[in-house]
């Protein structure tokens, strides 16, 4: 099958993009970084130029495919807008334009957020028959997408990951820069518990929901069998690592003036937020944990990897490519 993807350059999107070519099918990529896109597979993909403002062109014809796979999105906003700029109206813009080719696609994929749920109560995964409750900018965005992708005039699938380990990703390696040094952080009181999935088992999930051949609209969680919490997390880098992490609590007041001066920074020098109040609300939610139980009814998908696992590949890759 031929597949439209967008993100292919990024994170998710470059493993998605391999594994897609690895099993026969062909890639069109919308590519807007030259530099990146020398990643790809160089055979079995068609670039295609430009941002997510190339929909917008209303003589844009693009190449006839099966399925198309929308991951590109922003995670941290210079401006608050641009979550609903970039993450929702870009979607909508999407959607118009496939509406407008000669041809359609058997299912658009999305790539949703476990945000657009919002939080959990510690202990309770969330379902897909929870109400949705986004506390953020961000989530509220990619809950919007989720809900005009219902009304698409061809069928759909939103996936909301947990948080995403493998190599290559530059969001988390954040994490394992401190882990290396000695130290990490989490926010002061209980841990906060979370589901997590590691890239290779979401791939796999992606790829199941584009066998998908009815017409109807659906939704899933994509996460672990087992979740994990902020205390937790650094344990186990410390026994991937073989190294004792120490973890400091940061009071929630600290952090919460740290996100302001982020902000007024940004505003200021025009640079992406990695502590946006996005990123606060986030951080001092009860929990964000979820079931993948719908998924593997529907699909006999089933995740492999352990957080131990999945971090040790991804510390072992960041190695290897000189990350680290």
């Amino acid at each position: 099958m031929q597949v439209l993807l967008t993100g292919a350059t990024g994170f998710i999107g470059g493993h998605l993009c391999r594994q897609l070519v690895a099993e026969g099918h062909s890639v069109v990529a919308l590519v807007r970084d030259r530099k990146k896109a020398a990643a790809l597979p160089e055979s079995g993909v068609e670039q295609v130029q430009g941002d997510l403002s190339i929909f917008e062109r209303a003589d844009l014809a693009l190449p006839r495919c099966d399925l198309v796979i929308h991951l590109a999105g922003v995670v941290s906003a210079k401006t608050p807008d641009q979550y609903d700029r970039i993450n929702f109206q870009a979607v909508k813009t999407l959607v118009h334009c496939l509406a407008r080719q000669s041809w359609r696609p058997r299912r658009m994929v999305f790539a949703s957020s476990l945000a657009a749920a919002g939080p959990s109560v510690p202990g309770v995964r969330k379902t897909e028959a929870d109400a949705c409750e986004p506390i953020d900018d961000y989530g509220r965005a990619k809950l919007a997408a989720e809900i005009f992708l219902r009304e698409a005039p061809f069928p759909t699938t939103s996936f909301r990951p947990g948080v995403v380990f493998g190599p290559r990703d530059a969001a988390t390696l954040t994490f394992f820069r401190m882990a290396s040094r000695g130290f990490g952080f989490r926010v002061g009181g209980p841990p906060q518990p979370f589901s997590f999935i590691d890239v290779s088992d979401l791939v796999a999930a992606v790829i199941k929901m584009t066998e998908d051949v009815t017409g109807d609209h659906r939704t899933y969680f994509v996460s672990a069998s087992e979740d994990t919490d902020s205390e937790r997390l650094w344990d186990v880098l410390s026994t991937v690592i073989e190294r004792k992490v120490r973890v400091v609590a940061v009071p929630r007041s600290l952090l919460y003036g740290a996100s302001r001066v982020g902000a007024a920074l940004s505003k200021l020098f025009g640079f992406s937020n990695q502590l946006d109040k996005k990123q606060y609300d986030q951080l001092t939610a009860p929990a964000f944990i979820c079931s993948s139980d719908a998924l593997s009814r529907a699909h006999g998908w089933t995740p492999r990897w352990t957080l131990q696992q999945s971090l040790r590949k991804a510390w072992e890759g960041y190695r290897a490519d000189g990350w680290l």
